[in-house]
């Protein structure tokens, strides 16, 4: 928790809030994002009040209600979300939100923005939105704020027919022709998705009319306080799709900052235009998530989906680079509400991690949360988690010192760095894949957890014969084999279902995520010499020393039985192993050649086994 005496530190930073510059797409490149809703991401504390009362004593999703989660109460838990190495933050919308309750009850999540103009006082106030700029600034990360411009919620469908109930609603558009005309999308029509309502009779979102001045001047004026004023660098653009594309090319501009939009939908034509005919800069990578969704959403899902999408998602966008990655939103399910198996999520989240793109982890993610099929579920409070250090938290941690080593490294494969280079999908079956993004070489399946005797090979992995590379996730070492061929076996105890990021030995050695890996010490039992061979063999770091010296005993040893011939002594053998021209038993030799060769085959079988 923060101490009392951070907020007037904070306070003095937040002069220097309004000089920070701008952070531009080529700036976002290689970042990662942690997304939350303010309402739910952290609890009231002493140094960060509630702005709701009361609170319910318990925070049930299903409520839809306030459970006190403030800007304040954000830094309050900074150092958990840089623990796990993101870079930037994406809060929930700040603008002011209808504040009655509604047939949906109320709007603690901040989407229901009326007024964009004015911030939503049930997360906090001017000062304390700068206190938080501040307090990411000073740790070198990133303020994404979400916005909402399209949709004004009304309490009945005939609210936009009367200036006088839009005045009553609190919203900042008060004039009939500030708003497009009632009528419900029609999803097989392009124009109805941008110019129709989305909500329904019971709470109608209000369509606004991106194409009258007044509104656009309004907003592109705001956008552009707002990310000056409070010194953020980033925009999420809510419902991107649901207004006109040409509106976001000048309010993007306007905003100065790096705009990536919310084109919710399979459509990969579609969300690649907002970034070919440069509307924004980029959208969240909804057609990969299904991508993701289909390959590894179940035990031996559908990986050739995977594959196709992927590969489509590179050709269609010109820079995939930006596009944010992600396996969970405030949308959509939970993904371990879908998919109960730990090591498919884990391949999953490699797969968002090292693919072309922005990974974004939706917070409660990093705790496994699966009580979350839909809204509101999939939108508790995090706090009951105690923030714990969990396996999939250092996952992540894992996930994001690689990126960040890579990238601060400047590693490349070929001429290309990994933020230059772009993936490339090298081999796939119908369970697993492997794609190479510059220096890496994430090799993924959807076998699932338990082990089983199948091995997936990677005909040509990009690196020499007989060369060492690491997997940087488990810091094993491995042998490439003919043919610069990889093959990972799914058969030891341990090994189901496992994913693996491969780099040479000596860019390991370099990014020093794996300790001091110029020394073969550990040749993985699950590694192979070629992708058809078997498992090669694995020799312990223990088991080093004793050999070594064993050997240099066996080396004096036989330099004794080498003098001793040469002085005559009665040196009589006849074994198997060693040719003599005398048949007598090799037992009535000398001590020292007896003691040679007992060690000899004791070295022998300890090289056998």
């Amino acid at each position: 928790m923060r101490s009392l005496t951070s907020i007037p530190l904070l306070l003095s930073l937040l002069g220097a809030v309004e000089t920070v510059h701008a952070a531009t797409a080529d700036q976002w490149k290689g970042k990662s994002i942690y997304q939350l809703l303010t309402d739910r991401f952290a609890p009231p504390s002493d140094t960060a009040p509630a702005r709701t009362s009361p609170l319910p004593s318990t925070c049930d999703p299903a409520l839809q209600t306030w459970c006190g989660g403030t800007w304040l109460s954000i830094i309050d838990k900074l150092d958990y979300i840089q623990g796990m190495g993101f870079d930037a933050v994406w809060i929930s919308p700040v603008s002011q939100n209808i504040d009655v309750y509604t047939p949906y009850n109320y709007a603690y999540h901040g989407y229901w923005v009326n007024d964009p103009l004015t911030l939503n006082p049930r997360f906090g106030t001017s000062d304390d939105l700068k206190a938080l700029s501040a307090a990411l600034h000073s740790r070198g990360m990133y303020l994404m704020v979400d916005v909402v411009v399209n949709n004004v919620p009304g309490l009945t469908v005939n609210d936009t027919e009367s200036s006088k109930t839009l005045v009553t609603d609190g919203s900042r558009w008060t004039d009939p022709s500030e708003f497009h005309p009632q009528c419900w999308i029609d999803y097989s029509n392009a124009t109805s998705i941008e110019y129709c309502w989305l909500g329904d009779d019971k709470l109608p979102l209000m369509d606004v009319n991106t194409e009258n001045p007044t509104v656009v001047s309004t907003l592109n004026s705001w956008i552009g306080n707002l990310t000056t004023t409070y010194g953020i660098d980033g925009l999420r653009v809510d419902a991107a799709k649901h207004v006109p594309g040409p509106f976001w090319t000048d309010f993007c501009k306007a905003s100065g900052v790096f705009c990536i939009g919310e084109v919710y939908g399979s459509d990969i034509a579609n969300a690649a235009s907002y970034q070919t005919q440069g509307y924004m800069d980029s959208v969240l990578g909804y057609p990969l998530y299904y991508g993701i969704v289909n390959g590894f959403g179940t035990p031996r899902g559908n990986m050739s989906a995977f594959v196709d999408i992927a590969s489509q998602t590179l050709a269609s966008f010109p820079n995939p680079g930006l596009l944010g990655n992600f396996i969970e939103n405030h949308d959509l399910p939970r993904w371990r509400n879908v998919t109960a198996d730990a090591q498919l999520a884990y391949n999953a989240m490699v797969a968002q991690f090292m693919f072309d793109g922005l990974p974004v982890v939706y917070f409660g993610q990093e705790q496994d949360f699966s009580d979350g099929a839909a809204d509101p579920y999939n939108r508790a409070a995090l706090w009951p988690s105690q923030y714990a250090n969990s396996t999939t938290y250092n996952h992540i941690k894992k996930l994001n010192d690689i990126r960040h080593a890579v990238i601060s490294n400047g590693t490349s494969f070929q001429g290309k760095n990994f933020l230059d280079s772009q993936t490339k999908i090298v081999a796939s079956t119908k369970t697993d894949v492997a794609f190479r993004k510059g220096p890496l070489l994430a090799v993924l399946t959807n076998r699932g957890s338990p082990s089983e005797s199948q091995a997936f090979g990677v005909p040509t992995s990009g690196w020499s014969s007989q060369s060492s590379v690491i997997d940087l996730l488990s810091c094993k070492q491995y042998t490439v084999g003919s043919g610069g061929a990889i093959s990972v076996s799914y058969a030891a105890p341990g090994y189901g279902g496992m994913p693996y990021v491969f780099v040479s030995q000596m860019d390991a050695q370099a990014l020093k995520l794996c300790g001091n890996v110029g020394v073969a010490t550990y040749v993985s039992a699950n590694s192979t010499t070629s992708a058809k061979s078997s498992a090669s063999m694995e020799i312990s770091s223990s088991a080093t020393l004793p050999l070594v010296l064993a050997g240099l005993i066996s080396l004096g040893l036989g330099a004794m039985f080498a003098i001793g011939t040469s002085i005559g002594m009665d040196i009589s053998i006849s074994t198997p192993f060693i040719a003599s021209k005398s048949k007598s038993n090799w037992i009535s030799g000398s001590v020292p050649l007896r003691l040679f060769v007992t060690l000899f085959l004791v070295i022998l079988l300890v090289f056998q086994h």
